[in-house]
């Protein structure tokens, strides 16, 4: 019937049909869910969800919840935890008219990992006192009566209506279920949340045991948690896996992509974690397509789980349910955009990306996320001209779409641009300049597109903007910055500025300061173009005169910068004068005459090596043609599968192209040999020590063995390396190097081998679970690479 989950929440109406035909094979029985309860959490839910409740239904009362609930129940979820910052659930309906409505639709209710049975935390605050039957102190061992209390009228209001019962470390209010709730107290859903310093009280340590194993925990589910960014914690081992109440997941969305809610949720089914998936989602708005997806995984997990059907194939299908009337063109951008503004937004949270976070030059880091995220932005634009604002379909567009792709990549833009507008000045060119009004532009856009927000559909959106997102120092928004304007006044004399695309080593090409540039592109076969900047450090007039010594095989062409005052040198090789040239080494020189009495000779040596190392390898092995090799994890030459697992591809993971995981993911490999492997020919320039940089996402080790290990082989030798410290390790925002390692999105993990000159073999194998690689760095041991936020791209491999 093309009926959307999202008729009532985006009040986007299924596209017109003159007939509707049911036909006695379209009967159907639903499939048994995967996961038992599957559910959202509102939170922290000021200033943006609550200044919408109270301006559009006045407060979190039933008015409100109706539309959430029936948002849930569409996208088949069954299970929630309510705004709980300033909400009381039970109160707010007004009185239980939320769990009544709640009761009447099916949901079943839960509360928050710290709020026991079905008392929300708000109320104790509004309860207690000097006079108070429930006392005046949140500590169960100076007031164990007045919190027992609390905790059993809790159970006497709510008891009556399906919800799954949040308990606390002791079992103290067991007896108040089952005398309020149900006599059998094996049938009562209960939960207990491991979440952050929960979690070592239920392992216990060497010296104090813990709660694991306690008969009073059979028969409640015991909910285990990520890292608040998407990475699991600890899962079940298998002795663990036969737990009477069986295991829940307590989940994080920020910017997560569909690829890596897919990675980490699988990972947590097949761990035994399948009777309750709950996620954090904030506000709601413009989390509801990794909503869809979450909760679809949570139902019917044979259909979603498996990477044949890809993350991809699920974003192209959910485009066409939900903008079925839109023409193919139209969601193919959308498709476009919906692929492109996750990824950008999953490699650092936009709110966490600062002018330092990528950089403004080196591999071109900041211009070729520059360039996406403005397309991105030109097609969401494009998009909001062609669909009719009164067209049903407007609200979701303009919710799903343009907020979200619009606000999320307008602000990158602004931190890109702030990246370029400092390095700019600060190496001295008048480039610098016009960002700083390009910068504002950001910020003016960005409160426009909020008060838009405010003002769609008669406010039917409002507050829903008013987050802070811009410029975060902290996991939250106290103390956010917004980025500083930097302005360069201009030397007195001539003077430029010269680097070379992808390199920051600049030289004004004076007597005392000049540097010699090096431009190696060409090394590379595969390339044609490399570019050479001359910036103006001045406003004298700048004429550039080039000469080559020796370098016949290249061609020059200047043309303008998109960044003003700067000139573009164009070289271009040709390939087949480069054969027969005798000597492959040249220098460009460039050179600025000018009339200033004392400025000195303007000119700039740029050595040139075009020599292309030998490439008669097989199809797929690394040639060294610069300082170092950098391969993309999926481009191995080949696999070879351990008992029973091998590795497989994660289509548009991570940071860069994508990512490999080995499957089972549950498997603990103590021989080597009995795990899969992928491995990677390399050729080198010279032999030595050399250093292998693997990129993985910042995954946490599952069991509380805290070991997180992987084996790397070369040529023969093999090593076995911790990926964390098993005895220091932990999460914890001062925590380190969890802490960067979440923020920056990944974890570098270093292993030196012996190299020969030639062709070389390197093998990985997973040691244990969480293995997901990213990306592999080959360098000189002593050798530094140049600073960047996604590391180096990937160089030349025969192909």
């Amino acid at each position: 019937m093309g009926v959307s989950p999202f008729v009532d929440w985006l009040d986007l109406k299924p596209v017109h049909k003159d007939l509707i035909e049911i036909k006695e094979e379209d009967n159907m029985i639903s499939k048994e869910p995967s996961v038992r309860y599957r559910g959202l959490f509102i939170n922290d839910e000021w200033p943006a969800f609550g200044n919408w409740a109270f301006h559009n239904y006045g407060g979190f009362n039933a008015k409100m919840y109706i539309h959430v609930f029936e948002l849930l129940l569409r996208l088949k979820g069954n299970y929630m935890w309510p705004a709980m910052w300033s909400g009381r659930f039970s109160d707010d309906g007004p009185g239980l008219a939320n769990a009544e409505l709640a009761d009447e639709l099916g949901v079943v209710m839960g509360t928050s990992h710290h709020e026991p049975c079905c008392r929300a935390g708000e109320e104790y605050k509004n309860l207690r006192g000097k006079d108070s039957i429930y006392g005046d102190a949140w500590n169960f061992r100076t007031n164990e009566q007045g919190i027992t209390k609390f905790w059993e009228d809790g159970l006497k209001r709510s008891g009556k209506f399906d919800n799954v019962i949040t308990v606390g470390m002791r079992g103290e209010a067991d007896t108040a279920i089952a005398e309020y709730v149900n006599e059998d107290i094996m049938s009562v859903p209960r939960m207990l949340a491991l979440y952050k310093e929960v979690e070592p009280y239920f392992y216990g340590d060497e010296e104090t045991k813990g709660l694991m194993d306690d008969p009073l925990l059979d028969g409640v589910t015991l909910m285990l948690c990520d890292d608040n960014h998407g990475n699991l914690r600890t899962v079940p081992s298998e002795s663990m896996r036969n737990h009477p109440g069986g295991y829940g997941m307590y989940y994080h969305f920020d910017y997560h992509g569909c690829p890596f809610i897919q990675e980490q949720m699988t990972a947590a089914y097949d761990f035994g974690i399948r009777n309750i998936w709950i996620v954090n989602l904030g506000d709601i708005l413009t989390t509801e397509f990794p909503l869809s997806y979450f909760l679809d995984l949570a139902y019917d997990y044979e259909k979603y789980s498996t990477l044949d059907f890809n993350t991809f194939d699920y974003t192209k299908q959910w485009i066409g349910k939900q903008f079925a009337s839109l023409s193919e063109e139209q969601r193919n951008d959308i498709e476009f955009i919906f692929n492109n503004y996750n990824k950008l937004s999953f490699i650092r949270r936009t709110e966490s990306v600062s002018s330092e976070t990528f950089h403004p030059v080196h591999f071109s880091e900041t211009e070729k996320i520059l360039s996406l995220a403005e397309e991105v932005l030109e097609r969401t634009e494009k998009l909001k001209k062609e669909i009719d604002v009164n067209s049903d379909v407007y609200e979701a567009f303009f919710t799903q779409v343009y907020f979200a792709a619009k606000g999320t990549m307008n602000v990158l833009r602004l931190q890109l641009l702030s990246g370029k507008n400092h390095w700019y000045a600060l190496n001295g060119m008048l480039a610098a300049n016009p960002f700083v009004e390009e910068m504002k532009e950001c910020v003016r856009i960005d409160e426009e597109l909020v008060k838009e927000l405010d003002e769609l559909k008669g406010g039917r959106w409002y507050g829903m903007g008013w987050s802070e997102h811009i410029g975060f120092t902290d996991w939250n928004e106290e103390g956010n910055l917004m980025p500083v304007y930097m302005t360069y006044h201009g030397a007195r004399r001539t003077r430029i500025g010269v680097w070379v695309e992808g390199d920051s080593t600049v030289t004004i090409g004076q007597d005392y300061t000049k540097k010699t540039l090096k431009l190696d592109a060409f090394k590379n076969p595969n390339i044609k173009e490399a570019i050479i900047n001359v910036g103006k450090g001045s406003t004298r007039e700048v004429k550039i005169e080039i000469n080559t010594v020796d370098g016949d095989f290249l061609n020059y062409e200047l043309k303008d910068s998109k960044d003003a005052n700067v000139t573009k040198i164009i070289v271009s090789i040709d390939r087949e004068k480069l054969s027969k040239a005798a000597q492959k080494k040249c220098k460009i020189n460039i050179s600025v005459p000018h009339k200033d009495i004392s400025g000195g000779k303007i000119l700039v040596v740029v050595d040139v090596d075009a020599e292309v190392p030998n490439i008669d390898y097989p199809k797929g092995t690394f040639v060294q043609t610069t300082s170092y090799i950098s391969i993309e994890a999926e481009h191995f030459i080949s696999q070879k599968n351990g008992t029973n697992s091998s590795w497989k591809v994660i289509e548009g993971y991570g940071k860069t192209l994508s990512a490999i995981k080995s499957y089972p993911v549950i498997n603990v490999y103590d021989d080597i040999n009995e795990a899969p492997y992928v491995e990677y020919d390399f050729v080198l320039n010279e032999g030595g020590r050399w250093s292998f940089d693997f990129y993985q996402n910042p995954s946490n080790p599952v069991f509380m063995n805290n070991k997180l290990q992987f084996a790397a082989e070369v040529n023969g030798k093999a090593i076995i390396h911790d990926v964390v410290d098993s005895k220091t390790f932990a999460v914890g925002d001062t925590k380190q190097p969890w802490s960067n390692d979440v923020t920056n999105e990944i974890r570098i993990s270093t292993v030196n081998f012996g190299c020969k000159k030639g062709l070389n073999i390197l093998k990985f194998y997973p040691v244990t679970p969480n293995i997901v690689l990213e990306k592999i760095i080959i360098r000189p041991e002593n050798y530094k690479m140049p600073e960047s936020y996604l590391g180096a791209p990937e160089t030349y491999y025969v192909n």
